[in-house]
């Protein structure tokens, strides 16, 4: 995974779904914390973490992980 580029397309999901950090974090039972670190690009979710931001943002793991083009 690159980081940089999760921590991008993330920051833009939450920009665009109008989530702040904090709901993100309450939505997948994480602190929000440890959401800023994900936004920041200092720490990456395990494969289970990600699936709980997929289905918290609608957003695909592909679209995340860089895997997919920009929308």
């Amino acid at each position: 995974m690159c980081i940089e580029l999760f921590a991008q397309r993330l920051r833009k999901s939450l920009q665009i779904n109008k989530v702040s950090q904090s709901e993100l974090a309450r939505r997948i039972n994480k602190s929000q914390s440890v959401v800023n670190n994900y936004c920041s690009g200092e720490r990456e979710p395990s494969l289970e973490v990600l699936v709980l931001i997929c289905k918290a943002l609608g957003e695909s793991a592909d679209y995340l992980l860089g895997i997919d083009i920009e929308k």
